[in-house]
């Protein structure tokens, strides 16, 4: 039996259920490498009823580390955005804490420095726009938002160059899997204007972001997911060739592949303090969660 027939039947007989991982390695081994399968630490956690994925770091100490996640309830079927705290000794889940709710779904709490002030731009696209929050520290919560864009954006990131914030993302106006969008704004918390080729890209394996950007060796290379046999099936890591109003150009340089606990998909990583961290997929066996699904598309 090959993995495709296989994975039917464990989705039949299952339901997805993500997690999120933590690899010791370099930035350059990570990016440089033309096919990497990462030696992943899994996050050890007691949970069935949910699931972590959307992993970005927070903040990285000798003894845990800080991670702001998309934790996503079965019996809403909705996610809200929380922080962990996670054991560096054992990789085990200290504490975890909802640090935005809201009535449709949040995910992808991506967070941009700048200054002493730390923002997150969680997706929200079920809301029809986009808001930048300050993390507050002491209370641990997200506060003050700012609407960004009124669009329906899917899994935003930003990068600065030339004293100009360029926004990459998808949509649910466009093929969220397939189409890639820039805007451009002179201030972090907009407004935003789009870039007049819009979409820039339309690539399938590497258009939807999967991570932020990192700069190395003077080159700046972004994550994004390989959607080709799968929703968030693996992540190609693309290298910026030119950002600049309007125009946008970019090649893929390598990619990284699920481990073989959670081989079904790998759709994020972030890296902060020689830490990486990034999510995997597989099924578990619930069958009562699949018929309560199920059922709750008659009320």
């Amino acid at each position: 039996m090959n993995i495709f027939s296989i994975k039917t039947l464990e989705q039949k007989l299952g339901i997805f259920h993500w997690n999120i991982g933590f690899i010791e390695s370099s930035l350059n081994m990570i990016l440089n490498s033309s096919s990497y399968r990462l030696p992943i630490q899994w996050l050890q956690h007691p949970y069935r009823d949910r699931f972590f994925a959307d992993p970005f770091i927070l903040k990285v100490t000798d003894d845990i580390i800080e991670v702001l996640v998309e934790e996503f309830f079965y019996d809403k079927w909705k996610g809200n955005i929380s922080l962990l705290t996670v054991s560096r000794k054992n990789y085990k889940l200290i504490n975890r804490k909802t640090v935005l709710e809201q009535e449709t779904h949040l995910s992808f709490p991506y967070i941009y420095k700048e200054g002493n002030q730390t923002y997150v731009i969680p997706e929200n696209s079920q809301s029809g726009s986009l808001s930048i929050y300050e993390y507050n520290y002491n209370s641990q919560i997200l506060e003050n938002p700012q609407i960004m864009i009124q669009a329906p954006i899917v899994d935003p990131v930003i990068i600065k160059v030339c004293d100009l914030y360029y926004l990459l993302c998808t949509s649910l106006d466009f093929d969220k899997d397939k189409d890639l969008l820039l805007y451009y704004s002179e201030k972090l918390t907009g407004p935003y204007k789009p870039f007049l080729g819009n979409p820039m890209k339309q690539d399938i394996t590497s258009a939807r972001p999967g991570g932020g950007f990192y700069n190395l060796d003077s080159n700046f290379y972004r994550c994004t997911q390989n959607s080709k046999t799968g929703y968030g099936a693996s992540l190609n890591i693309c290298k910026v060739e030119s950002i600049e109003k309007n125009r946008f150009e970019e090649e893929k340089t390598s990619c990284i592949m699920p481990d073989s606990k959670y081989k079904y998909g790998l759709h994020t990583l972030d890296y902060k303090d020689g830490i990486c961290v990034v999510d995997g997929l597989k099924y578990i066996y619930s069958p009562m969660l699949k018929i309560k699904r199920k059922l709750s598309f008659f009320k």
